[in-house]
C-alpha cells in the first residue's frame, strides 16, 4: 500500500519538502539581504539583546519608514529585518536555518555556538532547528497550537489550559477520578490522598447541615435527659478524619478489584489458589457487614466470631 501524507503520496511529499526548503533559504537570504540594507542606511548604534524603538535620533525613524514606504514594507518589519541583521554578522548566519530561527535566538549571549548545534526533535527524530524548538529553548510562550507528543508535554498542555481556570481543573480532576486505575495512581500520593481526605471532610460538614435541623426536630432532648441515639454517634463519626480514612480504603479496593479483576481473563486457578481466594472473599464479606453494622447502630465492637475469621482463625 502507498503510504500518504495528507492527500499526497510519501514521495511527493518528500518532493514538495525539499523545493520548500529551498524557498526558505532563499527567503532567508531574502530576509537577511533586506536587513543588511536597512543596516547601511541606519546603523545600528547599540548592541543590547533587545530590539529598541530607535536609538535616541528622530531621524532613524524617519528613514526607516522612508525606505519601508518604498518597499512597501511596514516601518516594524524593516525595523525588525535591520536588528536581526545587526545580530547575525553574516560569518555567523547558518545555512539551512530559516531567518524566523535566527530571529528568535537573536538575544541568546551564545547564539553563534547554540545555532550549529540544533537540538534533537522528539517529534522527528532528527536534529533539526524550527521556530518551536528555538522558542522553546529561550522560554518564549508559543503561538502556534502544537498536539503534545511525549507524557511531559502532554502534562505540560492540561496543566496550561487549567491554570487560571478553578473550574476547569475540578472538572478535568473529577473526570479523571472517575477512571478506577487513575484514581488508584493519584492516592499513591501522599499529598494528594490527604488533600481529598480533607475535601470529603469539608463536604460532608456542607451536606449535613439540612440533616442537622431535622435531626434536632425530630430528636429534640427533653430537659435534663440526653438523648444518645446510635445514629447520631454515627453522625458524629461521619464528620471526623477516621470517616474518611475508611472512605480511602474502600476506594482504594474498589479501585484495585478495576484494576486487577479484568487481567485474570483466561486464567484458570489451581485448587490452593482457590482455596485462598475464598477464604480472603470471605474475610471481605464479612467486614463489609461489619462496617455496614457499625454505621446502622454505632456499634464498632468486633463479635468473637468476626475476630476469629479475621485472624485466620
Amino acid at each position: 500500500m502507498v503510504e500518504m501524507v495528507g492527500k499526497i503520496t510519501r514521495s511527493r511529499y518528500d518532493e514538495l519538502v525539499t523545493e520548500s526548503l529551498d524557498l526558505v533559504e532563499e527567503d532567508t537570504r531574502c530576509q537577511f539581504g533586506l536587513g543588511d540594507a536597512a543596516l547601511e542606511l541606519e546603523p545600528l548604534r547599540g548592541h543590547g539583546g533587545h530590539l529598541p524603538l530607535d536609538e535616541g535620533d528622530q531621524g532613524v525613524a524617519e528613514s526607516l519608514q522612508m525606505f519601508a514606504d518604498e518597499l512597501g514594507l511596514s516601518f516594524y518589519t524593516v525595523r525588525t529585518q535591520r536588528w536581526v541583521a545587526a545580530q547575525w554578522p553574516a560569518e555567523h548566519r547558518q545555512a539551512g536555518v530559516s531567518w524566523e530561527v535566527h530571529r528568535i535566538l537573536a538575544s541568546v549571549p551564545d547564539r553563534f555556538e547554540l545555532i550549529r548545534n540544533p537540538p534533537l526533535s522528539e517529534r522527528t527524530g532528527r536534529r533539526r532547528w524550527s521556530a518551536e524548538v528555538a522558542k522553546k529553548l529561550v522560554g518564549w510562550k508559543t503561538e502556534e497550537i502544537q498536539v503534545p507528543v511525549t507524557a511531559q508535554e502532554k502534562v505540560e498542555a492540561i496543566r496550561e489550559l487549567a491554570r487560571d481556570d478553578e473550574a476547569v481543573a475540578a472538572q478535568v480532576a473529577t473526570d479523571f477520578l472517575r477512571r478506577p486505575e487513575v484514581a488508584f495512581k493519584a492516592m499513591r500520593d501522599a499529598e494528594a490522598r490527604d488533600n481529598v481526605n480533607e475535601a470529603q471532610f469539608e463536604q460532608a460538614g456542607l451536606d449535613d447541615d439540612e440533616f442537622d435541623e431535622e435531626y434536632e426536630e425530630a430528636f429534640a432532648e427533653e430537659e435534663g435527659e440526653p438523648f444518645h441515639d446510635p445514629a447520631r454517634i454515627v453522625h458524629s463519626w461521619r464528620k471526623s478524619m477516621e470517616f474518611n480514612d475508611l472512605i480511602a480504603v474502600c476506594q482504594g479496593f474498589i479501585a484495585g478489584a478495576a484494576r486487577l479483576v479484568p487481567k485474570l481473563r483466561g486464567h484458570e486457578f489451581t485448587d490452593t489458589q482457590t482455596k485462598v481466594l475464598e477464604n480472603h472473599l470471605e474475610k471481605i464479606r464479612a467486614t463489609a457487614d461489619w462496617i455496614e453494622t457499625a454505621a446502622a447502630t454505632g456499634q464498632v465492637d468486633l463479635d468473637e466470631q468476626l475476630a476469629q475469621l479475621l485472624r485466620g482463625q
